[in-house]
């Protein structure tokens, strides 16, 4: 009488084998889709994380642009025919740029371009450079800083500072816009990551606060 063998024959683990390796490639390919999402994801995050710092800090030097005191300021109070013409037009848009002049936020390095010195009642001056302001007198610095899209970043430009802001920047656009409700500016930055080809747009529109030329 023969015995009766047992275990797994040929067939039966070659089927096996295949089955897993079945199993794998699946298992495979969905933890590299789930990896290559979660990659986008993050890199698409970064992406929207710059343009909103980038843009919040346009819109702030925004609402300053034009503001120089509590005076309106005349002619006779300027110490030259540049500094009037440069406070005469605070807002500069260009080809991917945005150039502004007004109060001086903090954060920045470096002396300012003029400093606004005045009793807030009746006499004002406008001097270059910083300068300490006198006995009842108010100091105001004033900044002329610009906005530029240069080789894929956006950086920012003073007379002491020249720092990127942002990479992958692909576009930056600024339109000057008159409502009923009064003078905005809309700006538009077009994000590109070329490693993960991921492109956005991001905008914010931004209320003029103080009466601004254009150049």
């Amino acid at each position: 009488m023969k015995r009766r063998q047992t275990g797994l024959g040929l067939i039966e683990t070659l089927l096996a084998l295949a089955l897993a390796a079945l199993l794998l490639t699946g298992a495979s390919r969905v933890f590299i889709s789930a990896h290559q999402a979660w990659v986008q994801q993050g890199a698409s995050a970064r992406l929207q994380d710059d343009a909103r710092l980038a843009l919040q800090r346009i819109a702030e030097d925004v609402r300053m642009a034009g503001m120089f005191g509590c005076l309106q300021l005349v002619g006779s109070d300027f110490d030259s025919p540049d500094t009037a013409k440069a406070f005469a037009q605070p807002i500069t848009i260009g080809q991917s740029s945005l150039t502004l002049v007004g109060a001086a936020l903090p954060g920045l390095s470096g002396t300012p371009d003029w400093t606004v010195l005045t009793d807030c009642q009746s006499w004002a001056r406008v001097q270059g450079g910083q300068h300490v302001p006198g006995e009842n007198l108010f100091a105001l610095p004033v900044r002329r800083l610009s906005y530029q899209l240069r080789n894929g970043s956006l950086s920012l430009i003073t007379r002491s500072q020249n720092a990127s802001l942002i990479d992958n920047v692909k576009a930056l656009q600024v339109t000057r816009v008159e409502a009923e409700e009064g003078e905005r500016l809309d700006i538009q930055l077009t994000l590109y990551d070329p490693r993960h080809q991921l492109e956005q747009q991001h905008r914010i529109s931004v209320a003029l606060r103080n009466p601004a030329g254009e150049a």
